[in-house]
């Protein structure tokens, strides 16, 4: 067999089941060979949207996501998606064609080495140039991108390589689990139980790391008495409805969580699978710790005392380390009880309220749902008035930031549980920068609901500039396009809403899907975001300079 099969069965051998890009003459010959070996490809419409696919199977599945493109001029387009990955610590392969080897730097069509510049951003970066080698680096880049912390890896291979008949054996399949085995200090996690035994008031702070931990965070909280609050891109780890559950903190906090953290009375904070970084921390808050200890655990040592100096770290498996606490901590007599969230009323002008209407859509799509979340102030109304129910997932990319993350990676989403609905919440500006994956969903049938909020404006920055220098651009306001009329153009089905009242329709126009479909909020742009803190942050930072 050639080259090119042994690298999709070797793939194969190592569950990868889909891989996402764009055909092209430099990696026609591995194209080829998925004639043979079963292994879905996904074209999509842009190679930055076959990473942001990638990244967010990854992240989803905690399996290898795979994109694939042309060497020189395709992958360069994966560059946000590849930054994506590597924020949020998606174990991600990007496989890239090349020119032949014997038109190497003499100034081929297409040709550019991109090795060079995905060394900064990815664990592994290399271009294979000998048949022995390819095997042996499509390994080592597996191992690389599964090893902790994870992260995206690039293997550029060269056309005429591809080509080249296969010799020898494949590698054995890479055991993932061992690359992210960490040995317990059970020195330190006996301090660890120690302190909380001490400590009668705390609080429980669950990052992303903690995903598919909800059984045991949930068990922990109740047998200590200690509130939890979750980071931005922990939303979702953790039931809302679960007694305990303060809701988000950090950027956009929920009225509870944040009381709790400035008034309350712990004297103790928990941080599971979290970096605390400025998105978990309302901006690099101290008063989260004011007059409390630090407990920080994360498998990466790298998250550790980075932002704040932990009285007690430990580098660890939270799958490993969670049950043990469980287990060994004391049970707590008293019984917290969670205060009663406080009724606010929208404000503005608008017909249609977005604090509203993401209030009420859980109620109008399954419990197992996956929602994705793009960039844009509507965000922050999802963060603090989305209820995520036991069994649904939310996917947001805040630490990279990047427009159209969640929009151009929803295929990618799908294919990471296609029994579960996908429904993504993105702006109009996130829409016209990535959302022709709308097209990939149709093309391979994806029921993928869409809901696309249209205030013809871009939101953040409008009422960023309002808040920081008291006037704008009039470039931030654009013309109203109807992108409801642009998906019936597509043979898409789509819906405008635009009253409260019609939010009910929802429920009905999504009962029947054999493809995606596009639901169109149309806003006027007047209703305040909760994103106070966040604009006092960049005052703060804009007069420091």
């Amino acid at each position: 067999m050639k080259i090119s099969e042994a690298i999709l069965q070797y793939l194969k051998l190592n569950e990868v089941e889909v891989m996402f890009g764009i055909p092209a003459g430099t990696v026609s010959p591995i194209f080829d060979a998925m004639n043979d070996v079963k292994i879905q490809p996904i074209v999509t419409k842009n190679e930055g949207g076959a990473a942001y696919c990638a990244a967010r199977y990854a992240n989803l599945t905690k399996k290898l996501g795979v994109c694939i493109g042309a060497g020189g001029v395709g992958v360069p387009n994966m560059l946000n998606g590849i930054l994506d990955a590597k924020r949020t610590k998606a174990p991600v392969l990007i496989i890239s064609g090349y020119v032949n080897r014997w038109q190497i730097g003499k100034g081929a069509i297409q040709e550019q080495d991109a090795v060079e510049i995905f060394k900064p951003v990815t664990k592994f970066s290399k271009m294979v140039l000998e048949p022995e080698d390819v095997m042996k680096d499509l390994e080592a880049a597996i191992k690389a991108a599964y090893t902790v912390p994870q992260g995206p890896v690039f293997l550029s291979i060269p056309v005429d390589l591809q080509s080249c008949e296969f010799v020898g054996e494949l590698p054995n399949k890479v055991d993932y689990q061992n690359c992210s085995r960490i040995d317990i200090d059970f020195g330190t996690l006996d301090k660890i139980v120690n302190t909380i035994d001490r400590e009668k008031y705390g609080i429980i702070m669950v990052g992303k790391g903690c995903m598919r931990l909800s059984e045991d965070i949930m068990a922990l909280s109740e047998r200590l008495q200690w509130p939890i609050i979750t980071t931005p891109s922990g939303k979702g780890v953790i039931p809302s409805d679960f007694a305990l559950n303060l809701g988000n903190y950090g950027f956009t906090s929920s009225d509870s969580a944040e009381e709790f953290v400035e008034k309350g009375p712990a004297t103790c904070v928990l941080a599971l699978g979290t970096s605390m970084g400025e998105a978990s921390t309302s901006n690099f808050n101290k008063i989260l710790l004011k007059n409390r200890k630090l407990i920080h655990i994360d498998n990466d040592s790298n998250e550790l005392d980075k932002v704040f100096e932990a009285d007690l770290k430990l580098n660890a498996d939270l799958k490993m380390i969670v049950p043990e606490l469980v287990e060994r901590v004391r049970k707590s007599e008293m019984v917290y009880n969670k205060p009663l969230s406080r009724e606010t009323e929208s404000s503005g002008s608008h017909l249609l309220s977005v604090k509203t209407f993401f209030e009420k859509i859980h109620k109008l799509l399954p419990d197992q749902t996956t929602y994705l979340c793009d960039i844009g102030e509507y965000m922050n109304f999802a963060l603090k008035y989305l209820n995520s129910p036991q069994g649904s997932d939310f996917e947001f990319s805040i630490n990279f930031g990047a427009m159209g993350s969640a929009i151009g990676g929803a295929p990618g989403a799908y294919f990471a549980n296609p029994e579960k609905k996908v429904a993504v919440f993105a702006g109009d500006g996130c829409f016209f920068m990535n959302g022709m994956e709308i097209l990939t969903a149709k093309e391979y049938n994806l029921p993928i609901i869409y809901f696309i909020i249209n205030n013809s404006m871009l939101g953040y920055v409008e009422h960023g500039h309002q808040y920081l220098y008291g006037r704008s651009l009039e470039c931030f306001k654009q013309e109203r396009i109807s992108i409801t009329e642009m998906a019936k153009a597509m043979d898409i089905r789509a819906v405008r809403i635009c009253n409260n009242e019609e939010i009910t329709k929802i429920s009905e126009f999504i009962s029947n899907m054999d493809g995606p479909c596009l639901i169109e909020l149309v806003i006027d742009g007047t209703e305040p975001p909760p994103i106070v803190g966040r604009l006092k942050a960049l005052k703060q930072f804009n007069e420091a300079q």
